[in-house]
């Protein structure tokens, strides 16, 4: 006769898993160790991961794209203190600089596709849709024109994502003909497309 599902045996492993793998704890329950206070504390630090993965890739955009339109170390390390300086979800994009010769403007996005597919859902969907909207048009709460910018969408990358994003791409409605992939550093930059860059943290 096959087990019966208890979801609080599956939830216990995976969090006492979770201690053991990452962290390199010995085995023990932590799940039963943990008191309604400390359930509360770990959901509100993990209410941060979203934000950590975004200043990571934000991070390595940065150092990216200094590379790939050779920025000078002092404005660089100039822009990762910006980065560091500015609080989450402050309006706006969520890179935006300009030098003598260009503007660049960037969205972050840290999807993953859902239920470990090669494939966003609908919401994701929704979201990417949004920021590339933004990108083209710009935002009610920035005072940029994005027509003097370069367009940049970043993610993480990872093979998943890769697939997700190209499954993304392939199958949009709008703007798909100004969506592109950024492929090397002496590809020709044009203010009316919106280049995906993928980035490692």
């Amino acid at each position: 006769m096959p087990n019966t599902y208890n979801r609080e045996t599956v939830l216990t492993s995976r969090l006492n898993c979770f201690f053991e793998e990452e962290f390199g704890l010995p085995p023990d329950n932590y799940y039963s160790n943990l008191s309604v206070n400390g359930f509360l504390n770990l959901k509100s630090i993990l209410s941060d991961i979203n934000n950590i993965f975004t200043m990571k890739v934000s991070i390595a955009f940065i150092q990216w794209v200094s590379e790939a339109l050779l920025l000078n170390e002092k404005f660089t390390t100039s822009l990762i203190s910006e980065l560091l300086e500015t609080k989450p979800n402050t309006n706006g994009f969520d890179i935006e600089f300009s030098t003598q010769k260009l503007n660049v403007i960037a969205e972050i996005k840290c999807n993953i596709p859902i239920n470990g597919g090669s494939v966003y859902g609908s919401a994701q969907k929704i979201g990417i849709t949004k920021d590339i909207n933004s990108l083209f048009n710009g935002k009610n709460k920035s005072n940029i024109n994005t027509d003097d910018y370069f367009k940049f969408m970043v993610f993480l990358d990872k093979p998943e994502i890769r697939e997700a994003t190209s499954h993304f791409v392939k199958n949009s409605k709008n703007n798909k003909g100004n969506i592109c992939f950024f492929e090397n550093e002496t590809m020709p930059l044009d203010n009316n497309k919106v280049y995906i860059v993928f980035v490692g943290i």
